[in-house]
């Protein structure tokens, strides 16, 4: 799938960032800000394999974070035809507002970040379309980029991505460009596999990192404890527990 043309991405990236203040924290949204999307409605509508028993999308995780037989582009857009194939972008929404969840803690966190003039910023491979529904419903005022859904006579049939289809959204590099442009990178938060360029480029700015649950970013880390300095990430279950590094930070400054 053609990438999108740098010059594209780098406006609107540029644009999203206008609107911040000079300290920006960024969050991946599924599995991090609130519960995976995906994994949540494929788990509920989601097909099964005829022969192994086994949800679909697992298939598919395995084959993009454990074989590499798929790329993070196509794993997602798997994962969308799936549900869209069974159920409109409407009824997807409806149920998620009557059964999605939040992360613990991430309300407060949220309003740390905003007392200290710190600019919440999402970057996520999920779609706009339910994405800004969802932030809406929660009352969560954010500036985001994401991937789109691209419809035709009311069909799903790819997903737009911002930068391309073996990423989706290259997150390292757009941390890369806020401090290009001048903004301070106070941290990132992510929970997978998918925000490993996150983390890199946010710890090389000077900023910490929040691992939410156990998952494939919290994996990582550890495995790679020796890289890494310790004191520039947190695994976390409750943003509760990553109130004090970002008081320190900020009494740090």
């Amino acid at each position: 799938m053609k990438q999108t043309d740098d010059s594209v991405w780098r406006e609107a990236w540029r644009n999203v960032l206008a609107g911040c203040s000079g300290k920006v924290f960024f969050f991946d949204l599924d599995g991090t800000v609130w519960d995976d999307i995906l994994v949540v409605l494929n788990e509920v509508f989601g097909p099964v394999d005829d022969t192994t028993g086994e949800k679909k999308w697992k298939q598919y995780d395995r084959a993009f974070k454990v074989l590499n037989t798929m790329t993070n582009g196509a794993h997602l857009e798997a994962e969308y035809r799936d549900l869209l194939t069974k159920k409109t972008i409407g009824e997807l929404i409806a149920w998620l507002k009557a059964n999605h969840r939040l992360v613990p803690g991430i309300k407060d966190f949220l309003k740390l970040l905003a007392d200290n003039d710190i600019t919440a910023v999402a970057i996520s491979n999920g779609a706009y379309e339910i994405a800004d529904e969802m932030l809406h419903h929660h009352d969560i005022v954010m500036p985001r980029v994401c991937n789109s859904l691209v419809m035709e006579d009311g069909r799903f049939t790819r997903l737009a991505f911002f930068h391309d289809e073996h990423e989706g959204i290259r997150k390292g590099d757009l941390v890369d460009m806020a401090v290009e442009l001048g903004y301070e990178v106070v941290g990132c938060a992510g929970d997978s596999k998918g925000d490993v360029g996150l983390y890199t480029q946010t710890v090389k700015a000077g900023g910490i990192v929040i691992a939410v649950n156990n998952h494939g970013l919290s994996t990582y880390l550890a495995e790679n404890a020796d890289k890494f300095d310790v004191n520039n990430w947190l695994s976390v279950s409750d943003y509760a527990d990553a109130i004090g590094a970002i008081r320190s930070r900020v009494a740090g400054n």
